[in-house]
Parts: C-alpha cells; structure tokens; sequence
C-alpha cells in the first residue's frame, strides 16, 4: 500500500512541472498553422543580434538596412519553433502523423499566413549556435546569402528556437519581403 501512495504522490509531482513552454501545449505544430499562432521568444538577444549583423552585413555592401516587421517574425518564430517540434529542416511546413512527417504547406504560404505582404526569400538553418555561426554559414552558401542581399526587399523578420529533444537542437529562419 505505501509503494502505491508513494508511486500516485511522485506521479503527481512529477506532473506539476512544465518541461517547455506554455505555448507549446497550445499550438498544435501537428497541423498547418493558421496565422494567428504566437510563439514567444525564447532567446530574444540572439534574434535581436541577427537582426543587426545581416544590417550591417548589408550596409558594408551599400545596401539599405531592412525594416523589421512584427508579422515575419511571428511567421520565423513559427517555423523555427515547427521545425525544432517536429523534429525536420525543410522550408515547406512538415507535419507529424503516425507514420512519419508529410509535407503540410510550402513555404510562402505559410508565410501569407502570418503576413499579408510580398514575401521574396527565406533562409533556414539548423545546428548553429549563435547568430554569428549562423549568418557566417548563410554568407557562405550562395543562395542564402544572395537572399541576404536582395536588394528588393525592405523588410525582415528573424526566428529562433531551441529544443534540445530535436536533431539539431537550435533552429534558426530569415525571411524579408517587399512592402
């Protein structure tokens, strides 16, 4: 009788604690995401930092500094926070099902979600560390660093998210538009 109290009392202690966020419970990354999802940052200085590095990045080119927009960035939270959930690193949205991932919804979709603008180009990345890894990784790769330094887009939003039960652990997303 005492291992059965002891067991229902550590049962209901063990259950008191949250291990994530609160807003992972409420947002189901099993399915698409709607647009109204918000996921709270849960490293601000480091999207703030990114923010300012792909800034300056551009200004050394001679490029104009993008705006930051609150809608792109909900919408890179939400990927970067999906993909960490989830468990993947792809630009279309992934979904969990019983057997495996499937593809939910691409990419500037899931992004007009979010945003009602022209969004031109997203970058994703997962494994760095910090904001210096990764944009030092998106420079070095063609593609992501001409989406760094597009020169049509006036706006950008920047996600990051950390979960260490995932592949990667830190998952990071860039997305600019034109306004």
């Amino acid at each position: 009788m005492q291992k059965f109290i002891f067991l229902i009392a550590l049962f209901i202690f063990s259950s008191s604690f949250s291990y994530a966020p609160n807003n992972e419970f409420s947002i189901p990354f099993h399915e698409n995401p709607r647009g109204d999802e918000y996921i709270e940052g849960i490293n601000n200085d480091f999207e703030s930092r990114l923010l300012q590095l792909i800034n300056e990045r551009r200004s050394k080119r001679g490029l104009d500094p993008l705006e930051f927009h609150p809608d792109l960035m909900r919408a890179s939270r939400y990927h970067a926070a999906d993909m960490a959930n989830e468990n993947y690193h792809e630009h279309a949205t992934h979904n969990r099902r019983k057997y495996g991932l499937e593809v939910g919804m691409s990419t500037f979709k899931r992004i007009s979600k979010f945003y009602d603008g022209f969004a031109n180009t997203e970058n994703i990345a997962a494994g760095y560390r910090t904001p210096e890894d990764v944009l030092k990784g998106w420079i070095q790769s063609p593609g992501h660093r001409k989406n760094l330094f597009n020169k049509s887009a006036t706006h950008m939003g920047v996600g990051y998210y950390h979960n260490t039960q995932s592949k990667y652990n830190h998952y990071w997303v860039f997305e600019s538009a034109v306004q």
